[in-house]
């Protein structure tokens, strides 16, 4: 047990609760003027988190990898069981209630699809075709179900997938026009098929805002207020007026950063910033014992990673809007939850270098 304790990565847990507990300040801020009680449900959720990472934690790398498809199964069938019977929220089948407690199984995907993933690069040299196959129907599966409920922006994130695969593990040239052929193709039947109007105008109007300043452009627009406001030190905490008299929309979920620039200001942001920079770079840089691991570590930080320069962009309107949040600081106590999952997996192979 003190070797447990030595050899904790103490320094990025802290760093991990810092941005958790700004989250749930920035969260509270963002609706203090409402009766909103988000900032008290975030951190329940934050120690439901917290006892799910130890649990996590204690367990051998070689059975969570032994699982992790049997987990990737189920989490097939909660999703397919949405599709076909899930009650409606927010236009979407994404929420499953139980025990009167709300879970977006979808986020939990994440996990137990880059342990598979990582497994199955470890078996091989190099991505041939038949490998490329079974990977991207392991990707795919989900991401479709997904997509059928329809949740564009989970269903994005873990699209991030594929390029990392391409990244971490040699692809041959071919697969690779064909990667992109099937991208274009899967592109074109989800925009003239499966999108609905209302995620069509999403996507194009942050290359035009003002154009859809009424609809779907408003959120930029005003996540762009927001963000300049702010200036070189920010409003001060509670003072950013477009979160107190609710301007911004989906500002403690998918505009986190916008409340962060309006309240803060460039060093606000900049502190925040530089914390994900360390946590990043401790999370991807230590020894591994087996390319499982390997694998998996840098398949989860870099979906992670990905799903945080998507979220800034989208809040600066580089990028269209497509409900995604930030890790650890944004309001969502399911991806809350999957994260830390992750990042007890990624904490308990840094501590088997010094277990062995």
């Amino acid at each position: 047990m003190k070797d447990y304790v030595k050899y904790f990565d103490k320094f990025t847990f802290a760093l991990l609760l810092l941005l958790v507990l700004a989250g749930i300040s920035l969260v509270y801020s963002a609706g203090h003027s409402s009766a909103e009680t988000n900032y008290l449900k975030q951190a329940g959720w934050l120690g439901v988190s917290l006892l799910a990472f130890f649990a996590v934690f204690a367990l051998k790398t070689d059975f969570i990898f032994r699982k992790a498809f049997a987990v990737l199964l189920v989490l097939l069938a909660i999703l397919a069981l949405q599709v076909a019977v899930g009650g409606t929220v927010a236009r979407t089948k994404s929420w499953f209630r139980l025990w009167g407690i709300g879970f977006q199984f979808s986020e939990f995907v994440k996990v137990p699809l880059a342990l598979y993933l990582a497994k199955v690069l470890a078996q091989i040299e190099s991505v041939d075709a038949r490998a490329f196959v079974k990977i991207l129907a392991v990707i795919f599966a989900p991401v479709g179900l997904i997509v059928l409920q329809p949740d564009m922006g989970v269903s994005f994130i873990l699209c991030g997938f594929l390029p990392l695969v391409v990244l971490l593990k040699k692809v041959r040239p071919a697969l690779l026009v064909v990667t992109v052929l099937l991208m274009v193709l899967g592109g074109l039947i989800g925009w003239h098929s499966l999108l609905k109007p209302y995620q069509k105008d999403r996507i194009v109007s942050f290359l035009n805002p003002t154009q859809y300043k009424d609809s779907t452009g408003y959120h930029i627009i005003q996540s762009k207020i927001a963000i300049g406001s702010g200036g070189l030190a920010g409003k001060g905490y509670l003072k950013g007026s477009q979160s107190r008299y609710q301007f911004l929309p989906a500002r403690h979920t998918d505009f986190i950063i916008s409340v962060v620039g309006e309240e803060h200001g460039f060093i606000g942001t900049s502190l925040l910033f530089f914390i994900f920079f360390i946590v990043f770079y401790r999370q991807f840089r230590f020894n591994f014992q087996t390319d499982e691991e390997f694998y998996f570590v840098y398949l989860f930080n870099g979906l992670m990673l990905f799903q945080f320069l998507v979220n800034v962009s989208m809040a600066i309107g580089f990028f269209p809007v497509l409900g995604i949040s930030l890790p650890f600081v944004s309001y969502g106590g399911s991806s809350l939850l999957s994260f830390f999952i992750g990042a007890a997996i990624v904490f308990r192979i840094k501590i088997n270098n010094y277990l062995a």
